[in-house]
């Protein structure tokens, strides 16, 4: 395969004749025998062979004539040896200059092209590294500056914060310690100004030392000892908490001592208007010397828990007070509750004798034991003040009475009349009953009285009959009595259930 030659047509170049002058020739011409040139060329190997003697030099331009004949060019004889010549003396062949620095600024110029496709391909490849190694670095450290102002932020605003309490505070004490205190009082409120001057003077000067942390690229080169100096603030920043804490306890602790002071008054005042027996005099003014000599101390939980017991104490006797006061109004109703009544001779024996325990429990100041007399003697007067009529149940679908077996014994059977006690105004009573298969009192409307089976049978021959009791009244209670009546023998004990 031939070189590329660059060739350069020269239009004004002249041609050699045969008889050593030059003339212009055509730029045809010329391109013809550059391509004659180019043609022989390519059969190097035949030209070297050729290109011997003149008839050698004859021969080849035949020959190259009739090669493009052969291809239907028609080129002139002379024009073949021309190029003849021109390949022996070289002229189409391009001789390349010297590498010089202004060929190659050349060369840069001319392919300018393709070297700033290049030179913008590696740019930009540079432009990537720098921003995948640079950028990654500049966000690393605009968050670590941006979270350590925030942190400063933060910190900078506990401590004002903390400066606004003390400077309530400090208002506070000054109105406390205007108010003429005690002697704990202002042992209290020392200390308290202690801690409050302690506390305001470790948050200045940690906010005074994060006025000068770096900031912005200084932290980042300097960031151990930023976040050093900023842990240290914030430490200064949590004691002058607690020391601001501790002055704020301190003044509660003295305000609290000087209303356990006047709560005390208060209660000596209530003290003085009680009256109390001797036994209950003594115990408060017990409970009373506790207090006080707390209340001597600084120690206000103390002084606050002797208080209580004393307050607590009185309250007490208070209680009782109330109490006897109520009992003995109960009492004095309950006594004359059945005044005019007939009551029965045992049941007038017991009201007395609960009348009087409950007077002589009051005398000696036991109003629990007094309440407690004054309750069973209700409950006997209520007893007693009751007056109703006894009938059997005679409903559809509900039994007039019932038998049970007694005990174990299969062979004999308790029977029972089921009755109901109606009083005065047609309503049905609910009656404390003593079940005798329980062995409790239970409260009810309807209940079973046991009775002989004669009666049972009475009742059951008149129910049978047409389906309904005719005899229905089985008893009568009077006021002032016990127990009813009862029209038909009985044989004692009650159920509630059957």
């Amino acid at each position: 395969m031939s070189e590329p030659v660059a060739v350069t047509p020269q239009v004004q170049e002249p041609l050699t004749t045969g008889q050593g002058a030059t003339e212009p020739v055509a730029l045809d011409r010329v391109m013809l025998a550059m391509d004659v040139v180019d043609t022989l060329r390519h059969q190097r190997e035949l030209v070297e062979r050729e290109l011997d003697g003149e008839r050698r030099q004859r021969e080849l331009v035949q020959r190259v004539q009739q090669l493009y004949e052969s291809q239907g060019i028609d080129v002139p004889e002379d024009v073949v040896a021309e190029g003849v010549r021109a390949l022996e003396q070289e002229r189409f062949v391009y001789r390349p200059p010297q590498r010089t620095f202004a060929v190659r600024l050349a060369e840069v110029y001319v392919e300018r092209g393709k070297w700033s496709k290049r030179a913008g391909v590696v740019l930009l490849l540079a432009a990537v590294v720098w921003g995948a190694i640079v950028i990654p670095r500049r966000m690393h450290a605009q968050g670590l500056i941006e979270r350590f102002a925030g942190a400063v932020a933060h910190v900078d605003a506990e401590i004002g914060a903390r400066l606004r309490e003390g400077q309530q505070l400090e208002a506070a004490l000054g109105r406390a310690a205007a108010g003429q205190p005690s002697a704990p009082q202002f042992a209290l409120l020392e200390t308290a100004e202690g801690h409050l001057r302690n506390g305001l003077g470790r948050a200045e000067s940690a906010r005074d030392a994060l006025h000068g942390l770096p900031t912005g690229a200084d932290y980042v080169a300097q960031q151990a000892r930023g976040d050093e100096s900023l842990a240290a603030c914030r430490r200064e920043a949590q004691i002058a908490d607690g020391e601001l804490d501790a002055a704020r306890s301190a003044l509660v602790a003295a305000e609290r001592h000087g209303e356990l002071v006047r709560q005390f008054a208060a209660a000596q005042q209530r003290l003085a208007d009680a009256q109390p027996s001797p036994a209950d005099a003594a115990r408060l003014q017990a409970a009373a010397g506790a207090v006080a000599a707390a209340l001597q101390t600084t120690d206000v939980g103390v002084a606050d828990a002797a208080l209580a017991t004393f307050v607590q104490q009185l309250d007490a006797v208070f209680a009782a007070r109330q109490r006897a006061a109520e009992v003995q109004s109960r009492l004095a109703v309950l006594a004359t509750a059945l005044d005019g009544v007939d009551v029965v001779a045992d049941a007038r024996e017991e009201m007395r004798t609960l009348q009087s325990g409950a007077e002589a429990a009051l005398a000696a100041g036991d109003s629990a034991r007094a309440a407690d007399l004054v309750g069973q003697l209700g409950a006997l007067v209520a007893l007693l003040d009751q007056r109703y009529e006894l009938r059997i149940v005679s409903r559809p679908g509900v039994q007039s009475g019932v038998w049970r077996y007694e005990g174990n014994d299969r062979s004999r059977r308790n029977y029972y009349i089921i009755v109901e006690a109606v009083g005065q105004s047609g309503q049905v009573l609910t009656l404390p009953i003593l079940d005798e298969e329980k062995q409790r009192t239970v409260r009810v409307k309807r209940f079973g009285v046991r009775v002989p089976i004669e009666v049972y049978e009475r009742v059951k021959a008149d129910k049978l009959d047409n389906n309904l009791i005719d005899d229905v009244v089985f008893g009568h209670k009077r006021r002032g009595a016990r127990s009813p009546e009862f029209r038909f023998p009985v044989a004692g004990g009650y159920i509630t259930e059957w």
